[in-house]
């Protein structure tokens, strides 16, 4: 006979159920990729970290300085479960706790009816006497439990018309949201409801598209940290199926030894790029276009987006870049090496106004002469007098450095600011004019310097101008102000944040600068030695310099006289002959 269970047991037992890292290994069941069958759930079975970073994330999220959960935004590879796991954990949290709403947004009917599915054979395979009672049996796409015990969970299409609108949900799932309709608009409609609610999970999981589009741009806010988003990267060989065994007799090429020296040292072995061969011959997408398998199978963050048309530095441009080894931002200012002694700096400075909405922005290259290496960036919402102190600060650490500022509107503060400060080294247009005007014609032609210095002088260390460089749209020439906003009435939903590009158009005033300081050779590993024939006197009177010298010379001539050698002497008169 079963022993009766405690009212501590059985709260003990209902906290279990409802934490997805503890409930789902111990009694979930998966359908496995690999065999087909219905097998005990275990998130190590076909990835490293992905599945089991999406369930400790619904087990126990990480909260914010006012102690609001965070917002998870995942980017990944193709089929690594990322949808699945999402609704796994989802359904502990609804099957075991009393109201809870769970909404789900995938792309399309189709893949919602799949997750849905997938959520059904989880619950029906859950062991009879922990399983919660749902109450209907026709809901489509839905499961709604005793309300005593749970709560609800739905799966909605991003292809219903303002999706998302009227909900509350303690949870909320957008699945492959860079395959939605318009998933600007949709979260534009949702984020009102998931907002102030201070304990609602979320989670976005996608694999990378368009580097212009609104998944691209909602990753890059959620790396920042914008609010309360929080991101994570998962490359391709984090999963256990995309791995073959590498045959005795292949040896890899040079492009795979390019790839194993830089991917290696993060994971990245000799079976994974099997995998990437078996996939470049079997799939013809692939095969036509191998850049695509970067992208459903990313190896970084950072190249695995696909390149576009609208972007105004072609992709080309920055292929040299891409391969660089580049370092994570960290705002508002990072310095990747210290001031040199003899070395010329340009800095380039994108200003900023009071109550602006956008970013200020300066760079730091160090300028040889064929070289212009980044040397410190820096972006930040700040006021015109903390900035030009700032600017002022690192210009004098760097030398005394030549500081471009554009000079239209907010410029002409900043450099009010670096007159009175007394910085005397300001780029200057003409006699009397200092910074840089922006117009249509000097843009044109500052964006083709920038596009000239990434192909052949500059070299970046920042990861995240690189990436600015990658969707930058010349913005300087088709923004809008706020003041024509205004006048206009509206302002445009898909609009990207002003100040996205800050550290773009800061770097187009320091290749300026870079090209106005005068041309100084870089300093060769020979530079700084004493050459072997010259003697230094030290310590030495006149007259022992003088006797040195004489000796010197004697020296000198005795070996040339005993090294010169006597021509003999031909006689060139004709032998008389005797008659």
């Amino acid at each position: 006979m079963a022993q009766p269970v405690s009212a501590q047991q059985a709260l003990q037992l209902l906290q279990t159920l409802r934490t997805p890292n503890k409930a789902l290994p111990a009694w979930g069941e998966v359908h496995d990729q690999k065999t087909g069958q219905f097998i005990k759930y275990n998130p190590l079975a076909i990835t490293d970290k992905l599945q089991k970073s999406v369930i400790d994330y619904y087990s126990q999220p990480p909260v914010d300085q006012f102690g609001h959960t965070k917002w998870m935004t995942l980017l990944g590879y193709r089929q690594g479960g990322k949808s699945t796991t999402a609704e796994y954990a989802a359904y502990c949290k609804a099957a075991y706790s009393p109201g809870w709403d769970h909404v789900c947004i995938a792309d399309n009917r189709d893949r919602a009816d799949y997750l849905h599915k997938r959520v059904h054979h989880l619950h029906i395979r859950w062991p009879d006497g922990l399983r919660s009672k749902n109450i209907s049996s026709r809901e489509s796409r839905q499961l709604t439990f005793d309300p005593l015990v749970g709560g609800k969970m739905r799966i909605l299409s991003a292809e219903s018309g303002a999706v998302g609108v009227g909900q509350s949900p303690d949870s909320f799932h957008a699945s492959e949201p860079h395959l939605w309709s318009d998933f600007s608009g949709s979260m534009f409609l949702i984020n009102p409801s998931i907002r102030n609610r201070q304990h609602c999970l979320v989670l976005f999981e996608a694999t990378p598209w368009e580097r212009n589009g609104d998944w691209h741009e909602h990753y890059q806010k959620a790396k920042r940290g914008a609010g309360r988003h929080f991101a994570e990267f998962f490359p391709f060989w984090d999963g256990k199926l995309n791995r073959r065994s590498w045959p005795k007799g292949w040896k890899p090429d040079n492009e795979e030894l390019e790839l194993l020296n830089r991917f290696g040292p993060q994971g990245m072995t000799l079976d994974n790029l099997a995998f990437r061969r078996y996939s470049l011959e079997d799939d013809d997408e692939i095969r036509k276009n191998p850049d695509m398998f970067r992208v459903m199978y990313p190896f970084d963050d950072l190249t695995c987006w696909i390149a576009s048309a609208a972007a105004a530095i072609p992709a080309h441009v920055l292929d040299r870049h891409l391969k660089a080894e580049l370092v994570e931002w960290s705002p508002p200012y990072m310095e990747y090496e210290p001031p040199q002694p003899g070395a010329i700096y340009a800095i380039g400075v994108d200003p900023v106004g009071y109550a602006a909405r956008d970013h200020a922005a300066f760079q730091v290259l160090k300028c040889w002469d064929g070289e212009w290496t980044q040397v410190a960036s820096y972006a930040a919402h700040t006021d015109p007098v903390r900035f030009a102190r700032e600017v002022a600060r690192v210009g004098n650490y760097y030398n005394r450095a030549r500081i471009v500022v554009e000079s239209n509107g907010v410029g002409q503060a900043v450099l009010a600011l670096l007159e009175e400060a007394g910085y005397s080294n300001i780029y200057c247009e003409d006699r009397m004019r200092p910074g840089f005007t922006s117009t249509s014609k000097s843009l044109d032609k500052a964006m083709g310097w920038l596009i000239d210095a990434l192909m052949d002088e500059l070299v970046l260390r920042d990861k995240d101008t690189v990436e600015q460089l990658q969707t930058y749209k010349d913005d300087k020439k088709i923004e809008e102000s706020p003041r024509t906003e205004l006048v206009r009435g509206t302002s445009s939903s898909r609009r990207r944040d002003r100040h996205h590009w800050d550290k773009v158009s800061a770097l187009i005033m320091a290749v300026i600068g870079a090209r106005d300081v005068p041309r100084k050779r870089r300093p060769g590993p020979e530079d700084g030695k004493i050459p072997e024939n010259i003697v230094f006197f030290t310590g030495l009177t006149a007259e022992q310099q003088d006797q040195y010298r004489n000796q010197l010379a004697a020296d000198t001539d005795s070996k040339e006289q005993s090294s010169r050698r006597r021509a003999p002497y031909r006689s060139v008169r004709r032998s008389r002959r005797k008659r």
